[in-house]
């Protein structure tokens, strides 16, 4: 992008934990930060309280301007982040593509935007990735450009301001390494991709293993099991990968193994929080109200198993974990049923 692009204001569509974590971080940098968030009534009550409530109580820096409108929130913008969840990222793509346009004047003039997704997810249905969904949304411009970013990026952690890496990925490098300078910030090293196959299905399967580590722990079933699941989570979510044309050394990266790590680490993560309390008694339901934010896992796992349905893999973890998650299993005996699988090569 063009230098002066830098000086105009990031949009982020989605005032959840995650979205309102970016704009703390980016107000930072001195560039005007604003939050779409879809309901008026929430929108007042954190433009008055300047207070985000989940993942913690925190401060919103000054600097961030909060709106329901969507059509103000994308005012002077150059750079559009989706933080949304990803079961509703193609409503939203396709309200923001027409506002774009009609801001541009000129189609030409649509090159100075950038989309880029924040979000971890398959779309149910489709199992699509979510930067396939806005390159859809914005097919009829293809001089926008879309972008991914993903990685072990716990939102309280950052919100505490301790160091984390992330990586942006593109199919155009050269877009991945310019947005790489914009979105990096002195704790949140931004790393540069080309791979963004690699980069989105590692940040998004890696939520599917987060619930298993979630019942392994609330089983009390000790580092072996947990070292034993990460590792072979990990060879799952690869083999899937790969056969959707990501890099393989990507999983071995920030976005896949580094993900893997942090999500299935502690409660830090809803989607481990979901397998724990599972493995505690909980039902799904009542699990999800508590939480009072979107678990992307549950939603994924069903993609995940769609895919390996259509493509005839093998992904014993994920059909476990959503055997369990419709109740037609219990996680000790989704454990067992692991455990007691053919015996089989490294």
């Amino acid at each position: 992008m063009e230098s002066h692009d830098e000086k105009r204001a990031v949009t982020i569509l989605g005032a959840g934990s995650w979205g309102l974590t970016l704009a703390n971080l980016w107000c930072h940098k001195g560039r005007t930060v604003k939050v779409f968030c879809r309901h008026e009534a929430n929108a007042l009550k954190l433009s008055t309280t300047r207070l985000m409530e989940k993942p913690r109580a925190q401060h919103i820096a000054e600097g961030v301007v909060i709106t329901s409108s969507l059509e103000e929130s994308l005012s002077d913008t150059s750079l559009v982040v989706f933080a949304c969840t990803s079961q509703s990222m193609r409503e939203l793509a396709g309200r923001v593509a027409p506002l774009l346009e009609s801001r541009s004047g000129q189609a030409a003039a649509l090159a100075n935007y950038v989309v880029v997704s924040a979000t971890k997810g398959l779309e149910l249905g489709t199992q699509l990735r979510m930067s396939e969904i806005l390159a859809a949304a914005f097919a009829a411009e293809k001089s926008v450009k879309v972008a991914s970013l993903s990685g072990p990026n716990l939102a309280d952690e950052v919100l505490s301001g301790l160091p984390t890496a992330s990586v942006v990925a593109s199919t155009d490098f050269d877009l991945a390494r310019s947005l790489q300078s914009q979105l990096s910030a002195p704790k949140f090293r931004v790393y540069a991709s080309d791979d963004p196959i690699g980069v989105e299905l590692g940040g998004t399967l890696k939520n599917v293993i987060a619930i298993a580590a979630g019942i392994c722990d609330g089983l009390s079933l000790g580092v072996n099991a947990k070292a034993s699941l990460l590792t072979r989570g990990l060879a799952e979510i690869t083999r899937l990968a790969v056969r959707l044309g990501a890099k393989p050394h990507t999983m071995a990266g920030l976005a896949g193994m580094g993900d893997l790590f942090a999500t299935c680490s502690g409660p830090l993560s809803r989607n481990y929080r979901v397998g724990y309390e599972m493995a505690r008694g909980q039902p799904l339901s009542v699990i999800l109200e508590e939480l009072g934010s979107v678990a992307e896992g549950v939603t994924t796992t069903e993609a995940v198993c769609e895919l390996s349905q259509r493509l005839g893999l093998e992904l014993p973890i994920a059909w476990q974990v959503e055997s369990t998650l419709k109740g037609n299993s219990t996680p000790a005996n989704a454990i067992m049923a692991l455990l007691g699988r053919p015996l089989a090569s490294e």
